[in-house]
């Protein structure tokens, strides 16, 4: 069994396919934590952004 696995890893149409994955998946991994990363800021701004959104449109609504 281990000589078959040394025997299709060593065709060079499944190291270009496993060199083609491997490459995916270190440039997806970067990129799945940057989203992460940024998930907690999506869910707080509303919350944030509201009290001074209503701030300005009371100094619009006095002015106008």
């Amino acid at each position: 069994m281990f000589d078959r696995l040394l025997e299709i890893l060593s065709q060079g149409r499944t190291l270009r396919a496993l060199g083609d994955f491997l490459t995916i998946v270190v440039r997806l991994i970067p990129a799945l934590f940057a989203v992460i990363a940024f998930i907690p800021a999506f869910v707080v701004f509303p919350f944030v952004a509201a009290g001074p959104r209503r701030h300005i449109l009371d100094l619009v609504k006095a002015n106008g």
